[in-house]
C-alpha cells in the first residue's frame, strides 16, 4: 500500500496558528513562510571570477559590505520570483529564494561555478522564516535580542546573526515600517514563535 506524504512545516501545530499568520499583540504581527529555499555559499570574495560568475547566474552581484543582504528578481530563464542573499561571513553567504526554485538555481550555480573553488549546500527544510512586523516589532525583538535595534542604528537593508532569547537566528530589516525577517532553525522555530507571542504580548 502506496503511502501519500504531506508537506507539513515546524509550526503546523503552533498554538494559535491561523493561516499564514497570527496577531501576537496590538501593534505587533507575526507572520510565517515555511516553505522558502535555502541555499549556503561560500567561496573567495577576492576571486574576481567567483564574483562575475555569481553575478551572471543569478542576475545579482553578491552583497560584499558586512551585514547587508540584496534582493532581486531571479533571471527569467531560471525561474520567476524573487532571491534574497544574506551577507553571513567574509566568505558565507545564505541564499533565499522563494518555494521550489533552490534547485534550480542551486543547478545552475553548480555548472557556472564548475572548476572553481566554492562550497554550495542545499539547506532548505532546516530553516523557517517569521517575519514580525508592526509598530511594536521592533520592542518585541529588543526583549530578548542584544543587538542595538534601534532604526539610527539598524537599518533597512541591514542583516545580523545573533540569538533571541536561547535561539539562534539571522535577523534582517527589510523595511522601514518596520519588516524584521527572522531565519531560525526549524528544531527552534515553535521556540521562537512562542517567544515572540509571549515578547509581544508582555508590551
Amino acid at each position: 500500500m502506496s503511502e501519500v506524504s504531506q508537506k507539513r512545516h515546524a509550526l503546523a501545530s503552533f498554538p494559535g496558528w491561523q493561516g499564514a499568520g497570527a496577531q501576537a499583540a496590538p501593534g505587533v504581527q507575526l507572520e510565517i513562510s515555511p516553505y522558502l529555499g535555502y541555499l549556503n555559499l561560500r567561496g573567495d570574495p577576492g576571486d574576481e571570477r567567483f564574483l562575475q560568475t555569481i553575478h551572471a547566474a543569478l542576475g545579482q552581484p553578491l552583497p560584499l559590505v558586512a551585514n547587508t543582504f540584496t534582493k532581486a528578481l531571479i533571471p527569467q530563464e531560471i525561474a520567476q520570483g524573487h532571491l534574497s542573499i544574506f551577507w553571513l561571513g567574509p566568505d558565507e553567504w545564505l541564499l533565499v529564494a522563494e518555494p521550489g526554485i533552490e534547485k534550480a538555481l542551486a543547478g545552475r550555480l553548480r555548472e557556472n561555478l564548475a572548476g572553481q573553488c566554492h562550497s554550495l549546500t542545499d539547506l532548505t527544510g532546516a530553516q523557517v522564516l517569521l517575519r514580525l512586523s508592526g509598530d511594536h516589532a521592533r520592542d518585541a525583538l529588543a526583549e530578548g535580542c542584544t543587538l542595538d535595534l534601534h532604526p539610527k542604528v539598524f537599518k533597512t537593508g541591514q542583516c545580523a546573526q545573533t540569538t533571541l532569547a536561547k535561539a539562534s537566528i539571522l535577523i534582517a530589516l527589510t523595511d522601514d515600517l518596520p519588516v524584521f525577517d527572522v531565519i531560525v532553525r526549524r528544531s527552534f522555530a515553535g521556540y521562537a514563535a512562542l517567544w515572540l507571542q509571549h515578547s509581544g504580548a508582555d508590551l
